[in-house]
């Protein structure tokens, strides 16, 4: 008995691992075939698959079972009576948020929904390229807001560095003007050199419209550059087809904006961050240790590096609970867990990841629990 418990239970960990680690994923769904886990692909597994909410690997183990299985007809009936509903189900699901999300132009949002929707869908490719088609269209938004921004900026410091020529009544070779009009070109050259760099990295990232922003400012400051133009060509030749680059308007609209009363802030002693610390309140330690550090407190540097320790050891700790959970198949725990571990180290990319495919699969066993009902 206590072996057949254990290989239960290992079965299980390598499906909550396939998932994890996105193994599972593919055309249609997942493919489990081969001699080597050949034995996988039952009634029982596939039922297994579906009550947790993973319609897709449950299809794939019924169309790939041998048709000589004594529980061969019995998973095609899970397949035409539960599976196959379920998976039209979430289908229509998926595709009906990713066109509301269209709709309302958040093409972020519908890229995900379509990306799912092709999950479920017999011809994957059509919400495929609904999906390329969403990031054209938020690479094509975020190129434009930045691009002016950008430009707007660069304007700005060119107006800045001539600015300092000294007026009527001041001798020509005045050093205060001398030596700020020298800092502000330094600055101009940095930030130029600072473009430069940036538009190899993100070139190298393939983040291509971003690139040309970065590549035509530096031309703006440096505009007799060579290595700017070959970094322009560079840039152009792999720019993607239908990413336009928008003309700068003759007039700039600025938005007004209600200006806010700006909230008071209290000073912070060393002794109210460790109280945060000892109280585990790690990000509210994080903010006061900031401030801290604002108004030049004594050792604060010291005192924020350990409450980033602090912060990094309780997020994994969380990160450790929610996937016990997730192998326990307590999917709402594991994303309740997950999420606090999130909005600690929200630049962890390994923890944004395993949130979001534990919060899909919630999102789907929900809806099929919805369904039975």
């Amino acid at each position: 008995m206590k072996s057949n418990s254990l290989n239960k239970y290992g079965l299980l960990v390598i499906a909550s691992c396939l998932f994890l680690t996105g193994c599972v994923t593919g055309s249609g769904g997942a493919h489990i075939k081969g001699s080597a886990l050949s034995f996988l692909n039952s009634y029982s597994m596939a039922l297994q698959d579906y009550n947790a909410g993973k319609v897709m690997e449950a299809r794939a183990r019924v169309l790939a079972m041998d048709t000589g299985r004594d529980d061969y007809k019995q998973a095609q009936a899970l397949l035409k009576n539960k599976i196959n509903p379920a998976r039209i189900r979430l289908l229509r699901h998926y595709k009906a948020k990713g066109k509301k999300a269209e709709k309302g132009h958040d093409w972020s949002k519908a890229m995900v929904f379509y990306q799912q929707a092709a999950e479920f869908s017999a011809k994957p490719s059509i919400f495929l390229a609904y999906v390329s088609n969403m990031e054209l269209k938020m690479r094509q938004k975020r190129m434009d807001v930045l691009l002016k921004q950008r430009r707007l900026e660069d304007d700005a410091w060119i107006r800045w560095s001539r600015s300092y020529e000294p007026p009527h009544g001041v001798k020509p070779a005045d050093t205060a003007f001398s030596r700020m009009r020298a800092s502000i070109e330094s600055d101009l050259e940095d930030r130029a050199a600072r473009s430069y760099r940036e538009a190899r990295r993100y070139l190298n990232k393939d983040m291509v419209g971003v690139a040309y922003i970065e590549a035509e400012s530096y031309l703006r400051l440096m505009p007799a550059s060579e290595k700017g133009q070959r970094l322009m060509l560079d840039v152009r030749e792999v720019m993607p087809k239908g990413l336009l680059v928008r003309a700068l308007g003759k007039k700039t609209i600025v938005k007004k904006v209600r200006k806010k009363t700006p909230a008071k802030e209290h000073s912070i002693r060393k002794s109210d961050v460790t109280k945060l610390m000892k109280q585990a309140k790690w990000l509210q330690a994080k903010d006061a240790a900031l401030l801290y550090r604002r108004y030049d407190g004594k050792g604060a540097d010291e005192l924020l590096k350990a409450v980033n320790a602090g912060l990094e050891k309780a997020a994994s700790a969380l990160f450790a609970q929610g996937s016990s959970a997730f192998r326990r198949e307590h999917i709402d725990a594991a994303v309740k867990l997950w999420d606090q571990a999130v909005s600690m180290q929200p630049e962890n990319s390994e923890y944004v990841d395993a949130l979001r495919r534990a919060m899909q699969l919630q999102e789907r066993l929900h809806l099929l629990r919805s369904d039975l009902e």
